[in-house]
């Protein structure tokens, strides 16, 4: 913890939404935008940071090389970030050259061009999970019928994972993100999930399988230039970028078209839309509740405040897509706003490299639903609904009771 930074006046982060608005920010967002723009806050482990919530600064944060990644390096706000030490791989973690020399070893194949390109396969998927949907019983838990297969399917696919396999290890990454396992049950899917994966790779080492671990066994590490647990590692972070966001961010965009059917309306009748409500859905409903964690390695004058080299530093994403300065109303659902450009998957060289094909799966996903199950419609009260608890890192509702 930085010493001086801690002696000064902090308040306590996260902080608490209101009960009766599940789907908006707590209300102090948006008191920190117009009158303190960069706070000192403390972490609940203990240690301290400065939260900065307006979106120029936000952008500046994520863009300006002077604020690291490194999450080794003094001062990094680690608190919910990253409670265990990451591992070599893990290339959010890192600054460039590390980070550049990860990352270009998978970027070709998460593209726009080869996102678009996987349009047929994921309608494919979309469209057989609605199929289930209309056949079986009513009402259904949408975050377990649809909102995680969908995603689960789709990075299964790229992995390379054997469809023998795939009930289990969704059943392991499902344990991960339920909103209370038990310490033993959270660890004992890691375990698996990590075993799994090791064994996934050593078995593509063997016989190279065309996906994305198939190909750093049969290019990165056949030349020496990525070890087995790396590649496992850079797995387990594709993992997290392309599921648990993915399918966080499906289940409450479909609660916020339910709470808002004029907008769901618009969705269903105006199919060209569909790209800019999905970008104006990821504004509204940023799942990253808690932003990003950075620290400072200069000295910098952010918000007419100097940040201290050493000390950490939290752009509260969700807090900048609410910007009433960057978007008018911005407290307000409007699939029609049009230049949305949200911090859903970051901003600058450690934007999510899967937000391409979250941003498909999202369009596919909710313009199929809303068109094929046109009377779609919540099957409980809106205050009966449950959500992750404040402290999580990605917020979303646990279950979804639809019925039409």
């Amino acid at each position: 913890m930085n010493e001086a930074l801690a002696e000064k006046q902090t308040c306590p982060f996260p902080m608490a939404r209101d009960a009766d608005h599940v789907l908006d920010l707590p209300l102090d967002y948006r008191r920190l935008r117009r009158e303190e723009p960069i706070v000192r806050v403390t972490l609940p482990s203990g240690e301290v940071a400065w939260l900065v919530s307006r979106y120029a600064e936000v952008k500046q944060v994520l863009s300006d090389e002077r604020f690291s990644s490194k999450v080794a390096a003094p001062g990094f706000p680690k608190g919910f970030y990253f409670p265990v030490d990451p591992q070599p791989g893990a290339f959010v973690a890192v600054d460039p050259p590390e980070h550049t020399r990860y990352r270009r070893m998978i970027m070709g194949q998460f593209t726009k061009k080869r996102a678009e390109s996987l349009r047929p396969e994921i309608q494919q998927i979309v469209d057989e999970h609605i199929d289930k949907l209309l056949a079986g019983p009513k009402p259904v838990n949408l975050v377990t019928t649809f909102a995680r297969p969908i995603p689960l399917m789709v990075v299964c696919d790229l992995l390379g994972v054997p469809y023998g396999d795939r009930l289990a290890f969704g059943r392991w990454i499902n344990t991960l993100v339920e909103a209370n396992p038990s310490p033993a049950a959270r660890n004992a899917s890691a375990a698996a999930l990590f075993g799994y994966m090791n064994k996934l790779v050593a078995d593509k080492e063997r016989k190279p399988t065309d996906d994305v671990l198939g190909r750093l066994a049969s290019e990165q590490i056949r030349k020496g230039e990525l070890n087995r647990n790396e590649a496992v590692v850079i797995g387990m972070m594709l993992l997290s970028a392309g599921y648990d966001t993915t399918a966080s961010s499906l289940s409450l965009s479909v609660l916020a078209l339910l709470q808002n059917p004029d907008q769901m309306k618009l969705l269903r009748e105006d199919p060209d839309i569909t790209v800019s409500a999905v970008e104006e859905l990821l504004r509204h409903q940023n799942v990253m509740q808690h932003g990003v964690a950075r620290v400072a390695v200069e000295d910098v004058e952010l918000a007419g405040q100097t940040v201290r080299a050493g000390e950490g530093v939290i752009a509260l994403t969700s807090s900048a897509d609410r910007d009433d300065e960057t978007y008018p109303d911005a407290d307000r659902l409007d699939l029609t706003r049009g230049g949305s450009n949200p911090f859903a998957f970051g901003y600058g060289i450690h934007s999510c490299i899967a937000k391409f094909l979250a941003r498909v799966e999202m369009q596919i996903a909710l313009g199929t639903l809303v068109r094929r199950i046109p009377t779609l419609r919540l099957a409980a009260k809106p205050e009966e609904l449950e959500f992750r608890n404040p402290s999580a890192m990605v917020y979303s509702v646990n279950e979804l009771p639809v019925t039409w």
